[in-house]
C-alpha cells in the first residue's frame, strides 16, 4: 500500500498543495524561533559599544595599576571615566533593547499576516480538495473527520492536516529551544 498524495484532478496542483499545506503548518509552529534568529542578525552590537567595552577593559586594566592611597586623584579620575563610560554602555544597551524589541514586533506581525493570508486562501480556495489521499483501513476509526471538508474517503482535508503539521512544527520548536 502506497502513500499517494492526491493526484486525481490536477496533479503537480495537490502535490503542491500538500507541501505548501504542510509549510503552512510547520512555520506557523516556528514562527518564534525563526524571529528569534532573525533579530540576531538585524540587531547586533554597535560599533561604539564594542568600542565603549574595550576602553572600559583597558581603563579597568590601567586602575589596577594604581595605587588607590597612593595616587588617589589619579585612581578617582579613571574610576570616574570608567562610570562615564559605563552610563553610556547602558543607553547604548537600552537602545539595542528596544530596536530588538521593535523589530521582533514587526516580524513576528509580517510572519503571521504572511502565514494567515495564505492559510485563509488556501481555505477559501481548497477546502473541498483533500491534501492526501491514503488507504482507508489507515485511517480508521478517524477517517470522516480527517476527510473534512472534502469528504473523500481515504482523504485527508486541509484543517486537519494544518493540524497534524502545526502539531509536528510545536514538536521540532520545543526539540530547537
Amino acid at each position: 500500500m502506497a502513500l499517494i498524495v492526491n493526484e486525481s484532478a490536477s496533479g503537480d496542483s495537490n502535490t503542491t498543495l500538500f507541501w505548501v499545506v504542510t509549510a503552512c503548518g510547520l512555520i506557523g509552529s516556528l514562527v518564534p524561533t525563526l524571529v528569534k534568529m532573525l533579530v540576531q542578525i538585524v540587531v547586533r552590537e554597535s560599533e561604539m559599544e564594542v568600542s565603549l567595552r574595550r576602553q572600559v577593559c583597558d581603563l579597568k586594566a590601567e586602575l589596577g595599576s594604581v595605587s588607590m592611597i597612593d595616587e588617589f586623584a589619579k585612581y578617582a579620575k579613571i574610576q570616574r571615566k570608567i562610570n562615564k563610560i559605563t552610563e553610556e554602555l547602558l543607553h547604548q544597551a537600552q537602545l539595542r533593547s528596544t530596536s530588538t524589541m521593535n523589530v521582533g514586533i514587526l516580524a513576528t506581525v509580517v510572519f503571521y499576516v504572511i502565514l494567515s493570508a495564505t492559510i485563509v486562501y488556501l481555505l477559501l480556495n481548497y477546502r473541498h480538495v483533500p491534501v492526501i489521499i491514503l488507504p482507508e483501513e489507515w485511517l480508521y476509526p478517524l477517517g470522516s473527520i480527517l476527510s473534512l471538508p472534502s469528504g473523500v474517503s481515504g482523504g485527508v482535508g486541509l484543517p486537519p492536516w494544518l493540524a497534524t503539521s502545526g502539531s509536528v512544527g510545536r514538536l521540532m520548536a520545543r526539540a530547537l529551544s
